[in-house]
């Protein structure tokens, strides 16, 4: 049976980050009860869209989910299971803010067993500079909440490229993700470009009152952070993930691969397999459309076979182990290989890129140049 996952978004946070695009909404009073009816609400509408496929990955996201009640979080994962087909032992993730950590308890009984904490640094001028509201010892405690809570499988993000960051500072950070016993790092450069909404860092950006590392700078913080990481023991397994094995995040896996994931939430993207949508971002806006009934759709496209073809191969060439051409070919009903052909020559020829088989992977190097190298396809 084909594999499938379910996001759920949760907009609502303390206070918005000045480089974050993401449908996040600040609210003194979060309307827990009302935004918990509509997701269910969602939920009855759009659950015939995963039918044949078996649930292997839950995953909260935000905003700040570890916010969510955890009895109507609960609630959530109850209605999930009784309306989909959900394996035994699902990955189920929450996002959480180190600042933000309650309820762990109360989540871990709802079956959360996985937390995704978004510590972004732990170098007290680098958490200012990217208006975080924690400090580095609350990243610590939250780890050590999330152990006494019963996680086993706890994963830190952290953001490098932040204004004054050096590679020394970058992986100082990640030496100190590994030394808590993380088991999954997630190291995303800061980007303030292509974003959804025009963010405050953005726009210092542009005018010249922030300067930010060169792309040259970038690099070396990005392989200082992948050494200290591999001396620890986490392998990078995606060009920004590093996991212990077997702790690989099963959610974004799925992503990766082409597979087909239900979106929930204001905001949410989803994937059938054949249409793709994306909910509003507005929350009040959500829950008045899917609580009258009305799918709460932005955007609604169905991607053409070409456009399903490239998408597969930029994103499954960011996993280390490559994409399997073969497997593609039949998935897609398309000759690959020969088609694209030329290109993956001069992949190889760059240095860029091995084939192993019908397996064809990015070098480190090409990794590194994922996107210069994807877009030759293009």
């Amino acid at each position: 049976m084909k594999q499938a996952g379910v996001y759920v978004h949760f907009p609502y946070c303390p206070q918005k980050c000045p480089y974050c695009d993401f449908a996040v909404r600040v609210e003194r009073v979060i309307p827990q009860e009302s935004y918990t009816r509509a997701v269910l609400a969602e939920l009855r509408m759009r659950a015939g869209e995963l039918a044949g496929t078996r649930v292997v990955s839950v995953y909260f996201g935000g905003g700040t989910p570890s916010l969510w009640e955890p009895e109507l979080l609960a609630g959530v994962m109850a209605a999930l299971r009784a309306s989909l087909d959900i394996e035994a032992e699902p990955e189920v993730t929450v996002e959480a803010n180190p600042d933000a950590v309650r309820g762990l308890p109360g989540f871990r009984a709802a079956g959360v067993n996985r937390i995704s904490l978004g510590a972004q640094s732990f170098a007290p001028a680098q958490l200012v500079a990217l208006g975080r509201l924690h400090g580095a010892a609350q990243a610590e405690a939250a780890v050590g909440s999330a152990r006494a809570a019963g996680f086993g499988n706890v994963s830190i993000d952290l953001i490098h490229g932040g204004p004054g960051q050096t590679a020394a500072m970058a992986g100082a950070d990640a030496a100190r993700a590994a030394a808590l016993g993380a088991e999954h790092v997630s190291g995303y450069a800061l980007t303030l470009t292509g974003l959804a909404v025009d963010v405050p860092m953005a726009r210092a950006w542009r005018a010249g009152r922030l300067q930010l590392p060169d792309d040259e700078e970038l690099a070396e913080m990005h392989a200082s952070l992948r050494a200290a990481l591999g001396a620890a023991g986490l392998r990078r397994y995606e060009i920004s993930n590093f996991a212990r094995p077997g702790f690989e995040s099963r959610h974004n896996l799925l992503y990766w691969t082409g597979r087909a994931y239900l979106g929930l939430g204001a905001s949410a993207c989803g994937f059938d397999g054949r249409v793709r949508s994306a909910n509003d971002r507005d929350p009040d806006r959500y829950m008045e459309r899917v609580l009258a009934g009305e799918l709460p759709e932005a955007s609604r496209e169905v991607p053409d076979r070409d456009m399903r073809l490239r998408e597969r191969i930029f994103t499954g060439l960011r996993l280390v182990e490559g994409l399997d051409l073969a497997a593609l070919e039949d998935e897609l009903d398309q000759p690959v290989r020969s088609r694209f052909a030329p290109q993956i020559e001069r992949l190889v020829a760059d240095g860029l890129a091995l084939v192993d088989g019908p397996r064809l992977r990015l070098t480190e190097r090409g990794l590194d140049l994922h996107s210069e190298a994807a877009v030759r396809f293009f």
